[in-house]
């Protein structure tokens, strides 16, 4: 999708870390790839993964998160970052 294409999405939350929550607990494919910011270049260099990786759990974690789901959105942030980091087989 060309920049001008893509939609503020951000209106429909109220924080951040809903967003976040809701994109990891809720949504798959795309959707989630555009709300979470994930591109093929997390997939390709570890250490900009890894910093993608750090910045959303600092705003989900459940130490710092009081949204109801966060633990479950942690969980699958760990398993999305888990796939950016593999080893090639």
């Amino acid at each position: 999708m060309e920049e001008q294409e893509k939609l503020d999405l951000s209106i429909y939350f109220a924080s951040e870390e809903h967003k976040y929550v809701f994109a990891l607990c809720y949504l798959d494919k795309s959707i989630r790839m555009e709300l979470l910011g994930i591109t093929s270049d997390l997939y390709e260099d570890k250490k900009k993964a890894r910093e993608w990786y750090h910045r959303l759990a600092k705003i989900v974690h459940p130490d710092t998160c009081k949204i109801a789901g966060c633990e479950k959105a942690v969980a699958k942030l760990n398993e999305l970052y888990a796939g950016m980091v593999k080893e090639d087989e």
